[in-house]
């Protein structure tokens, strides 16, 4: 807290007790009840998670909690509950108080409290508390914008590959006969490990890179595989989690020789086809349903590595897990460095110029040696996840950034490569990989699909059931009790399947559809309430049945094997 800040209360004409913060009223001088109904009117938005920077004497918050209709989440942050400089009047559900250090990793208390709301935050500030503390309120709405920048990419990215996922899934559930769990790899290794993404800074680091080659762990964040093998480098592992065609692109002409995949199963099922050896399977966070039908069909948990968002964080990961020794970022730039995107001979690697800055909202930010640098709001969420990542669950092994080069990542020590390679790098040390092993047979695997086919069978009768009563109900029997309970016993037996039927990718894209399609408004009738819910439901029924009909089609499929 700045030492200049000077607190006064005084009295309003009204007779409500009011604070000044240095030469700033922040409530009323006349009115200040009046004053905090208008600002909530102004900012009130049904269903959504409402912030607020300052609290003052509370008149706004207590409007607000009167105010919301739907139990909507407020958030208050104040950097005068610091030392308890403020005094807090107010206690709710849904109300939750910080002073302003949450700023830093605004994002990690988004996720815990507000992780639903998606987009939908309303934020605003008590009279003159931007001109009072300017610098948080921007951090503050800077934090805010990059939480709804990362969860629109998120749901975009969900709806765009909600069907390849779930068709990865199943194609790629043959591969666990004949690959690993990545457990097996658990703190095999204690030498250190580089993990390379592919920024335009890694051409400068392959001299080093050869020279050193044998005496550590090299780890390919996915596409990058293409610039190594160019510069006749190979890694030992390569990591890919991204289910898309795009990705699929980058390996589709390579043939992989001695580097050891590893994947969530998520990711395209055609890359392993590029791969000579064996692989190692990774958890992928987000999908519980799946976890636990592996869990239930194949008695196998994979350990989830895939935080983050990408896969550069999946390989971060991936290296604290396997090895006990130091670990590397190069090629991390996140930003166009020396006007490049990628580095050289990465499929992605093109020029930047004007018109590319403006088509891809490209901006300037710290830079590796505190210059300033180009990036783009995808870059910048990567470089906030990465931060998020070490906050959340800091590394149990030493850690450094060492690409010389694109944003300044907070909390990663920044030396240079060669001296990283040098401190912690004997060129006569060879590291001996671990041997892949085989755990389950083909005609387990096989089984599980049989016994799939089963239940999704099942489920689509009770959801073809289920959007035939639907279609009985009409305005004038809406309370029809026996067919309510009818309709009550299929919303128990379809969620019974949706438990044990691994349809996480496709119910995800469902539940983002529909999550603002059918809220309720204020005062809504009982009739109106019924004709919402029964018309959310049948969509809900709808959509699923064509997921059960998509996935039914992959596991004929993937059953020729």
């Amino acid at each position: 807290m700045k030492s200049e800040i000077t607190l006064e209360y005084l009295q309003a004409k009204s007779g409500e007790k009011i604070l000044k913060i240095n030469e700033y009223y922040v409530q009323s001088k006349y009115n200040p009840f009046n004053e905090a109904k208008q600002i909530v009117e102004n900012n009130y938005t049904p269903h959504h998670v409402h912030i607020i920077f300052g609290y003052g004497c509370g008149y706004v918050v207590e409007e607000m909690l009167k105010r919301r209709a739907f139990q909507e989440k407020i958030i208050v942050i104040d950097p005068l509950f610091e030392h308890e400089q403020v005094e807090i009047l107010h206690e709710g559900e849904n109300l939750y108080l910080f002073d302003s250090s949450v700023i830093s990793n605004f994002q990690l208390y988004l996720d815990s409290i507000a992780l639903e709301a998606r987009v939908s935050y309303k934020t605003f500030c008590l009279p003159n508390y931007d001109k009072i503390f300017p610098e948080l309120f921007m951090e503050l709405l800077l934090k805010i914008k990059s939480v709804q920048y990362k969860n629109r990419t998120n749901d975009y990215t969900i709806l765009r590959y909600a069907e390849e996922w779930q068709r990865n899934f199943i194609l790629n559930l043959r591969n666990i006969y004949s690959d690993s769990n990545i457990e097996v790899l658990q703190e095999k290794y204690s030498c250190p490990v580089i993990v390379a993404s592919g920024g335009p800074s890694l051409n400068k680091q392959i001299p080093l890179l050869k020279k050193f080659r044998n005496s550590f762990i090299l780890i390919a964040a996915g596409s990058t595989i293409n610039s190594l093998l160019k510069n006749e480098i190979e890694p030992d592992y390569v990591v890919s989690i991204d289910g898309g065609e795009p990705n699929y692109k980058h390996f589709k002409d390579t043939q992989i020789n001695n580097a050891e995949l590893i994947y969530s199963l998520q990711h395209h099922y055609k890359v392993n086809n590029s791969f000579h050896k064996k692989g190692y399977i990774i958890g992928t966070q987000g999908f519980e349903k799946l976890r636990g039908f592996l869990i239930d069909k194949l008695n196998i948990e994979f350990p989830i590595l895939e935080l983050g968002g990408s896969v550069a964080h999946s390989a971060f990961n991936v290296a604290q897990y396997i090895s006990t020794g130091p670990v590397a970022l190069i090629g991390q730039d996140l930003a166009y460095t020396d006007n490049l995107t990628h580095a050289e001979y990465n499929k992605n690697s093109r020029k930047v110029d004007e018109k590319f800055i403006k088509e891809h909202e490209a901006f300037l930010t710290a830079g590796y040696y505190d210059d300033q640098v180009w990036t783009s709001p995808v870059f910048n969420t990567m470089r906030l996840d990465f931060e998020a990542l070490i906050t959340a669950s800091p590394p149990k092994v030493p850690f450094f950034n060492c690409t010389e080069g694109g944003v300044k990542i907070k909390g990663f020590q920044q030396i240079p490569f060669k001296q990283f390679l040098e401190e912690n790098c004997n060129l006569d040390n060879h590291i001996e990989l671990y041997n892949n092993e085989i755990n389950l047979t083909k005609k387990d695997i096989y089984f599980v699909y049989q016994d799939l086919i089963k239940q999704l069978e099942s489920l689509k009768d009770v959801l073809e059931l289920g959007i035939e009563s639907l279609q009985k109900i009409k305005s004038g029997n809406q309370f029809n009790h026996k067919l309510i309970k009818k309709l009550d016993k299929i919303e128990k037996d379809i969620n019974k399947y949706l438990i044990e039927v691994p349809l996480d990718p496709i119910t995800s894209a469902i539940s983002i559809e529909l999550l603002n399609s059918y809220l309720p408004k204020e005062n809504e009738t009982k009739e109106e309430t019924f004709e919402r819910v029964s018309l959310q439901t049948k969509t809900l029924y709808k959509r699923i049945l064509d997921g059960v009909n998509i996935t039914t089609n992959f596991v004929m499929d993937a059953m020729k094997f």
